[in-house]
């Protein structure tokens, strides 16, 4: 992994999640967790656990490190705070050279714009540092403001999934967005 690699916006460092990070990414979990929990699956206990997520993220830099994942967190220029995490997963190698982008950020620090500065860079991240050629997502059909951020990224809607994913007990269907190398 590239410790060096680090991207400065106007608001936010995105930088590689690694397990020194398990503390601060269990505590964004923590403070997010209600919230979050209506766009995510179900999660064991032992999940929200300092020594899961040094797990995730060990192996989420080991994955980083063959190329088959890539894990970043957003930190607040002025305090270093993490303030949410961006991943490419799925990584699909050979001719398809695809990813799953995900993201979040804490509520506290919604409306702001970091998610759709963080879901830019990683597109430019994908296309000329990970040798991608397409980054996909899946958003559930109410989920305005994530769909307005990949929109706002060049994205451009596919389709509907139907019973795509399921969501904290729910199989919810999911509008689909992609971008590719040549639309950057």
């Amino acid at each position: 992994m590239n410790n060096e690699l680090e991207e400065v916006h106007s608001s936010i460092v995105i930088r590689p999640l690694t397990p020194e990070h398990a503390e601060a990414l269990l505590q964004l979990r923590l403070d997010n967790r209600e919230y979050m929990s209506r766009y995510d699956p179900i999660r064991p206990e032992h999940y929200w656990t300092i020594e899961t997520q040094h797990e995730l993220l060990a192996n989420g830099q080991l994955q980083y490190e063959q190329g088959i994942g890539y894990t970043f967190g957003m930190f607040t220029n002025d305090t270093g705070q993490l303030i949410g995490r961006i991943e490419m997963s799925g990584v699909s190698r050979g001719p398809f050279q695809n990813a799953n982008i995900g993201y979040f950020v804490d509520t506290r620090h919604h409306g702001q714009g970091y998610a759709t500065e963080a879901v830019r860079w990683c597109v430019q991240f994908a296309f000329r540092e990970a040798g991608l050629h397409r980054l996909q997502a899946g958003v559930m059909t109410w989920n305005m403001p994530s769909s307005r951020v990949l929109e706002k990224s060049g994205f451009r809607r596919e389709g509907l999934a139907e019973r795509y994913l399921c969501i904290n007990g729910n199989w919810e269907d999911h509008v689909l967005y992609a971008i590719t190398s040549e639309e950057i």
